[in-house]
């Protein structure tokens, strides 16, 4: 009897633990807002992570600052992403957000590596800030162009399911 008690609490807690963590595993989301609420959180924290990236690449503290650690921060919620299942059969709007942290994290190592250096290494703050305002245009125009795609994918995914998405918040 105590054997069979002692088996029966660890199945229990075995059934309680798959259970709690079930949210993304292969069988999916039982609703189309959590799945949503899911990818949307994933974005708004890379956003989150994008925001540091500008804010430390301007300041003084750029040349110590790793800009590896942002692109990491970006890549473990990026893997989350991708290891999404579709959603009765579609993967467009998980795909759409995985684009989105992909453009992300090459603006991290690519446009915002570059503007720390610049800031670091050129000393006629005029020239770096005419360097800096070219790559945050180009940057701005290939941002809105990767955010109108899931904003599309996005609101697809909604218009499909039924639900009403929140206003995205502004840039």
């Amino acid at each position: 009897m105590k054997h069979f008690l002692m088996m029966a609490t660890l199945f229990t807690g075995l059934i309680a633990g798959l259970t709690a963590c079930g949210g993304t595993d292969k069988k999916g989301f039982a609703k189309a807002e959590d799945y949503d609420q899911y990818i949307t959180s994933s974005i708004t924290r890379m956003q989150q992570t994008l925001f540091a990236v500008q804010k430390v690449t301007g300041s003084e503290e750029q040349g110590t600052t790793d800009l590896g650690k942002f692109a990491s921060q970006i890549d473990s919620a990026t893997t989350g992403l991708k290891q999404l299942p579709d959603y009765n059969g579609n993967t467009s709007y998980r795909d759409a957000a995985v684009r989105l942290a992909e453009f992300y994290k090459r603006s991290v190592s690519g446009p915002y590596a570059e503007i720390a250096k610049i800031y670091k290494e050129v000393k006629d703050s005029a020239l770096a800030d005419n360097r800096v305002n070219e790559l945050i245009i180009k940057l701005q125009e290939e941002e809105t162009l990767a955010d109108d795609a899931f904003i599309k994918e996005r609101e697809a995914f909604a218009a499909k399911n039924k639900i009403a998405p929140e206003e995205v918040p502004a840039k």
